[in-house]
């Protein structure tokens, strides 16, 4: 009769992290699917920081920059995002601190006049409705959107 070997869950865990940044909470996710015993979990999570394969200030640091570079959200949207996966304020913050104040506020700055043009609303009052949701739904800092505005005269 053939003996089943149990899944050596730290090889995969190990290639899965290898492939891209990963944070603790993926892991966890991966090593249940993956059908891994819970009590197992803290050794093999132990092992992966030990082994440099996760690194959390490294993760905030490329979460930050894909977000930003890749997908233009608004610092509010990545710290929500990184504060879901269970990172503290101060490597949130510290990840945030990575951004370019200039270059961040002409490109969010970019993204509303974009929008703007793309507003079919002819009444100021509702550009300026559209543009405030937009914005928000984007992570743009709600004191930047009425700077814009302000700029663009769409504010009271």
């Amino acid at each position: 009769m053939i003996q089943h070997q149990p899944p050596d869950h730290i090889k995969k865990i190990m290639a899965y992290c290898a492939r891209a940044e990963r944070c603790r909470q993926e892991v966890i996710k991966k090593l249940t699917s993956y059908g891994a015993p819970e009590d197992e979990f803290e050794s093999i999570i132990d092992s992966l920081y030990t082994e440099d394969f996760l690194n959390d200030d490294r993760y905030v640091r490329f979460y930050t920059s894909d977000k930003w570079k890749l997908e233009h959200w608004g610092r509010v949207k990545i710290k929500n995002g990184l504060f879901r996966k269970g990172f503290s304020e101060s490597l949130i913050e510290a990840g945030l601190l990575t951004i370019d104040e200039e270059e961040y506020k002409t490109s969010m700055q970019a993204i509303l006049s974009k929008k703007r043009d793309t507003i079919r609303a002819e009444e100021p009052i509702d550009q300026m409705k559209k543009i405030l949701r937009f914005g928000s739904n984007r992570g743009i800092e709600e004191d930047l959107i009425w700077e814009w505005l302000t700029r663009e005269g769409l504010s009271f």
